[in-house]
């Protein structure tokens, strides 16, 4: 994996940490361009309820109060209907400033009810037609991210929500930006990883034939041979799904952020805040718990890890330089950012504890 941003990822952070340096400013005669090129935007979300996807509310809409609406894609889920669970998820502290700041932020949110692993995304027929007629962009964060998840699973999660959001997406009539969020693991089969698509373990057409015509334990006998190389279904069904972006979105306006490890936030909304204790998060709150002594691993590798605040930045920034005019050359074509942290910012593996330095 590269040990540095993507030349792309590059150019569009230096436009994030200038949206950070203006909001910085005293003058309000000076507005950010990305700021501005959120103005009257209505925004279509899936993965709303996610890690990702609170940061990225909050941060919405504490900095861009004149977009016109968020539609947030929401599932029923553990026994709570979807507008339960949009509470819920209002109901983290990482809103708290937000709330502060502006108490009426509910009125710029719209909840659709469905589910990416269903087709048509289990949209109704009434709310569909909403989204065709007033969406402008659409950030598609979701994704099942468990490791340990069948091939059935994560190819309905990953790979036919792609197909179902892409169908939806072609047929929104005022669209100006379509985000994929995806991982830089999703190819980490390649030992150097270019902002660049790869070609897929399979294609998404054929998996998801397999999935659904092969019983379920003879499929989950075969992954390990369809693996080959991926590690685990998640960044297989990625790596797929890139594909499948690749291949049918057509002209839609597309761009795809793959940040790497996601760590607990920096600043925003608020300083090291996480939803959950994933990954390096549990292993490190199992350490500091004095659950965890000993973890296996080589003390040279590198611990690719960005904030949650970062990435959002990033997907912000990307979203408007999606809505910039373009040259020829570049009309139609997929923008990737690879976002990992640059070598004089990585730990490795074998660091020393804060306590004994």
């Amino acid at each position: 994996m590269r040990k540095n941003l993507g030349k792309n990822a590059i150019k569009l952070m230096s436009c994030a940490s200038f949206l950070r340096n203006e909001l910085k400013k005293s003058s309000m005669d000076i507005q950010s361009q990305i700021v501005e090129s959120f103005k009257n935007q209505t925004i279509f979300l899936t993965g709303g309820s996610g890690f990702i996807g609170k940061v990225f509310l909050a941060k919405l809409l504490s900095i861009c109060p004149d977009v016109n609406a968020i539609y947030i894609f929401v599932r029923p889920k553990q026994n709570k209907t979807p507008s339960e669970r949009i509470q819920d998820i209002f109901n983290f502290s990482c809103f708290e400033p937000l709330k502060s700041k502006w108490p009426n932020f509910h009125e710029k949110i719209k909840l659709i009810s469905g589910d990416c692993e269903k087709v048509g995304l289990d949209i109704s027929a009434q709310e569909r037609e909403i989204l065709k007629r007033e969406v402008t962009i659409f950030v598609h964060a979701a994704a099942n991210v468990k490791f340990d998840q069948s091939l059935k699973l994560a190819a309905y999660a990953n790979v036919r929500a792609m197909k179902e959001v892409l169908e939806l997406a072609k047929e929104i009539t005022r669209l100006k930006a379509f985000l994929y969020v995806s991982t830089v693991y999703s190819n980490c089969p390649h030992s150097h990883i270019r902002e660049d698509f790869y070609e897929p373990g399979m294609k998404a057409e054929n998996l998801l034939t397999l999935v659904e015509s092969v019983d379920e334990d003879v499929l989950n006998g075969m992954t390990p041979s369809l693996l080959k190389t991926w590690p685990n279904t998640y960044v297989f069904t990625k790596c797929i799904s890139e594909d499948l972006l690749k291949r049918e979105s057509g002209d839609l306006p597309v761009a795809v952020v793959r940040p790497c490890i996601i760590v607990p936030t920096v600043k925003e909304p608020i300083t090291a805040w996480s939803d959950n204790f994933y990954g390096l998060i549990g292993i490190a709150v199992g350490m500091l718990l004095g659950a965890i002594k000993v973890m296996p691993g080589k003390p040279n590798n590198p611990m690719h890890v960005v904030p949650c605040d970062y990435v959002v930045n990033l997907m912000m920034a990307s979203i408007w330089d999606l809505m910039q005019p373009k040259s020829p050359e570049k009309e139609n074509k997929i923008a990737i950012y690879n976002h990992v942290p640059p070598p004089e910012n990585t730990e490795t593996l074998g660091m020393r504890p804060w306590y004994t330095k």
